[in-house]
């Protein structure tokens, strides 16, 4: 038996081994043509980012709001920069990733509130206590 598909020495032949489609080798574009499965291209939004892809300020505003708690509302002041920024990019480019600058965002403002709050309680505790004369009769007793 021979191979009918094959040429001189095992080569492949120019024969159609599909008969009813033409060769892909005769001026036609391969099947596969950069989308798997023949399906469409991602949606991309207003500036070619793809929905679906997040704004990274905006995971980075989440996280320093939370870190604002800690550190008394450092981080918060830059949750509030990042937060607003990355809306503004969101809103420009149509990343996901919205609802994370918003948490970030207002972490960020309650976490400021907090440490302000927290600096004028000191104060305010500072200036009772100084206050008192009872601790400046100048003797000292222990």
């Amino acid at each position: 038996m021979t191979d009918h598909n094959s040429g001189p020495q095992g080569q492949p032949s120019s024969q159609n081994p599909y008969p009813g489609q033409p060769p892909a080798h005769q001026g036609q574009q391969p099947a596969y043509q950069g989308q798997p499965y023949g399906g469409q291209p991602a949606y991309q939004g207003q500036n070619g980012a793809r929905s679906g892809q997040r704004n990274t300020l905006a995971l980075v505003s989440l996280i320093l709001g939370i870190v604002g708690f800690v550190t008394g509302g450092l981080a918060g002041i830059a949750a509030i920069v990042t937060g607003h920024i990355s809306l503004s990019q969101i809103k420009k480019t149509g990343e996901d990733g919205r609802g994370m600058a918003l948490t970030g965002t207002i972490l960020g403002y309650v976490s400021v509130l907090i440490g302000i709050l927290l600096i004028v309680l000191v104060f305010v505790g500072l200036g009772i206590v100084a206050s008192d004369p009872a601790l400046y009769d100048g003797s000292y007793n222990s």
